[in-house]
């Protein structure tokens, strides 16, 4: 065992007993005070080492500059010493750590020249707690977390070329919105399985993200609580090891999320006396593989954590003024029903096959959560829907009374974000697109196969192509009879088949155009004009007499 890690072992057993027994803490503060003279002694000496060494050079040094800096968002060190030598970087996070303790406790102590505390600063001088804001963290990082996964499909063939057009716009708009929102991982080309670890870690980094505000703001903590600490640690420096495996210049470029966690962690354990033993610098990372056992370990400290923040009766500090969140957090048993809920939505994003099995589990897992007593203006039951919120179905079946709540909350989150809440995404003016093949449809009939009616999207689709659109919804297992009147009508123009939401097959809708002499049209995105237009334009358009609008068979 080396020289830094007997003092590890030897500060975490007295951590808690230095702060009952004054004498133990007058011999720890000796050791302490020991510890920073053989440092400054050791920078004296290599200070006059190197001016010597200047001298016998002829005043030029020939000796490389190294950096001792080691933390997880700094340099790493050019030389490695001996593994039984205490390295300097070491004795300063030893030292520091010792300093951050019971500032009120010091003050009260009768102060010695030969005691430590009395050159730490006082607690007007500590920093104050960086800004980290626990809502847009873990938005971040899910995202990423969501990205990553839909990458490695497509880098393993699982995503039709419609789909990834489709969801790589979307996912960009949806990082646009956010600050400091990068997802690189969209020109990622290498094996995708590096990518799948990459999510787990982003999905780690958010679940320890997510308790970050339960955690005292106090030096004595719950064993639950020093639990938590050192998993932030294991998790954050997870997801930098797999962000450098995966090519990132981390120096240059670090992750905003990962670097907020890490940040935060250094200004709390600096200020409330916790020293974190792994995992908070570079030369010892937490290893990726094993991400998914931080989040089983977090899990089963759930029932140990009070349900917010609120709950622990405590109060911040005077000098540390930033609001903490009152809002309930989600069960263990909650949490496996949010996991699953984000998985069938991916699924929706990914346009997989039997969208209406999907739609169902969204709900049946809406309606667990609400249950289990989750409010409906969850964060993360929030920023789980927000994606698919636009698409999901008007019918009764999917929008149950619990799923009804949760989508009014989604609505008044985004009224109050933007004002408004936008119903159509027709532009005020219309494309060329658009009016191009207004021309050919204006005064006759459009039918829509697939999906749900919504009344303010067939108003923006009438109004647009200046036509009559028949909505034709589907269900499971239902004849293509039912559509035969509506296609085989004479002023129809064009039947597009909503592939996303129908229950029938290409094939079958289109032998069915065929038969009665009806341009047929996939419509593999959601029901705006301007995306119809261009759907139209590519797959009807010859037919349609619109060659010269670029229009193509």
């Amino acid at each position: 065992m080396s020289g830094v890690e007997k003092i590890e072992r030897i500060l975490a057993e007295l951590r808690q007993q230095v702060q009952q027994h004054p004498l133990l803490r007058s011999m720890v503060e000796l050791v302490v005070a020991v510890g920073e003279e053989l440092l400054r002694s050791s920078e004296d000496a290599s200070a006059a080492a190197e001016s010597n060494h200047k001298q016998d050079a002829g005043g030029h040094s020939t000796a490389p500059a190294t950096d001792s800096r080691n933390e997880t968002g700094g340099a790493s060190p050019e030389h490695n010493p001996p593994a039984d030598a205490i390295r300097e970087e070491d004795l300063r996070r030893l030292i520091e750590h010792f300093q951050g303790g019971s500032v009120p406790e010091r003050n009260n102590k009768k102060q010695t020249p030969a005691t430590v505390s009395e050159q730490s600063p006082p607690m007007s001088e500590y920093p104050k707690e960086p800004a980290f804001d626990v809502e847009l963290v873990t938005t971040r990082a899910r995202l990423k977390a969501e990205v990553a996964r839909w990458r490695a499909d497509c880098l393993r063939g699982e995503v039709s070329a419609e789909a990834e057009t489709r969801y790589y716009e979307r996912a960009v708009q949806r990082a646009q919105a956010l600050p400091q929102c990068y997802l690189w991982m969209l020109n990622f080309t290498d094996p995708p399985t590096l990518l799948d670890f990459v999510a787990d870690c982003y999905d780690a980094l958010a679940e320890v993200a997510e308790v970050i505000p339960l955690i005292p703001w106090d030096q004595y903590r719950p064993a639950w609580a020093e639990q938590v600490l050192e998993l932030t640690a294991a998790a954050q420096s997870a997801l930098h090891r797999v962000l450098l495996d995966a090519g990132l210049d981390l120096q240059r470029y670090p992750d905003p999320d990962q670097y907020a966690v890490y940040n935060w962690l250094q200004w709390y354990t600096k200020t409330y006396h916790k020293y974190i033993a792994r995992h908070m610098t570079l030369r010892d990372p937490a290893d990726y593989t094993h991400i998914t056992e931080i989040v089983e370990k977090l899990d089963a400290l759930r029932e140990q954590m009070p349900s917010s923040a609120s709950a622990q009766g405590e109060q911040p500090s005077a000098q540390l003024s930033a609001e903490r969140p009152t809002e309930h957090l989600p069960t263990v048993e909650a949490k496996k029903h949010l996991r699953t809920l984000r998985y069938h939505v991916g699924q929706i994003l990914r346009q997989r096959i039997d969208p209406e099995h999907h739609w169902l589990r969204i709900r049946q897992e809406i309606e667990a959560l609400v249950t289990l007593g989750v409010p409906p203006s969850n964060v993360e039951l929030r920023a789980v829907l927000l994606p698919i919120v636009e698409d999901f179905p008007i019918d009764t079946h999917y929008r149950t009374t619990a799923v009804q709540l949760v989508l009014r909350e989604i609505a008044r989150y985004r009224m109050q974000q933007s004002g408004t809440v936008p119903v159509v995404e027709e532009p005020s003016q219309p494309s060329e697109e658009v009016l191009a093949v207004r021309a050919a449809l204006e005064g006759k009939c459009m039918v829509l196969v697939g999906g749900d009616e919504r009344p303010a999207m067939r108003e923006a689709i009438e109004g647009a192509f200046g036509c009559r659109l028949e909505w034709v919804p589907t269900r499971p297992h239902e004849s293509l009879e039912l559509f035969e009147p509506y296609i085989k009508r004479s002023d129809v123009a064009v039947v597009l088949l909503a592939i996303r939401w129908a229950s029938h097959s290409y094939a079958d809708v289109a032998d069915l155009c065929k038969r009665y002499g009806r341009p047929f049209v996939r419509l593999p995105g959601g029901y705006n004009p301007n995306q119809i237009a261009a759907q139209i334009l590519q797959q009807a358009g010859d037919t349609l007499g619109l060659n010269g609008s670029g229009g193509r068979t």
